[in-house]
């Protein structure tokens, strides 16, 4: 895989799917998966986003403008290539590496 493979964060639902399912999950304060709009209750897999649109590998170290790290719900991280989904561990890992640059 070549590295700063940015690629658009897929929908796996359809639109108005997507916008129920988001509504219902601020509505009871929890974050929301970006592919389907579900609630994440306790979050375990995150993918690295540019203005929560596209995303990009786990092993690009590339500091991105307006980029974050999003909860992805665990159904949904199934559907995405591996290489860009994160456990918690992880990210702990990346975030450590980042501050010591």
């Amino acid at each position: 895989m070549k590295p700063n493979q940015i690629i658009d964060i897929p929908l796996f639902v359809k639109s108005s799917t997507y916008d129920k399912n988001m509504d219902l999950a601020e509505l009871a304060g929890y974050d929301y998966c970006p592919c389907c709009g579900k609630a994440i209750k306790n979050p375990k897999y995150f993918i690295n986003s540019i203005y929560g649109g596209c995303m990009y590998p786990k092993t690009d170290w590339v500091i991105y403008d307006d980029a974050w790290v999003m909860a992805v719900g665990s159904e949904c991280r199934k559907k995405l290539p591996s290489d860009y989904v994160m456990t918690l561990k992880e990210v702990m890992e990346m975030e450590e590496n980042r501050m010591v640059k």
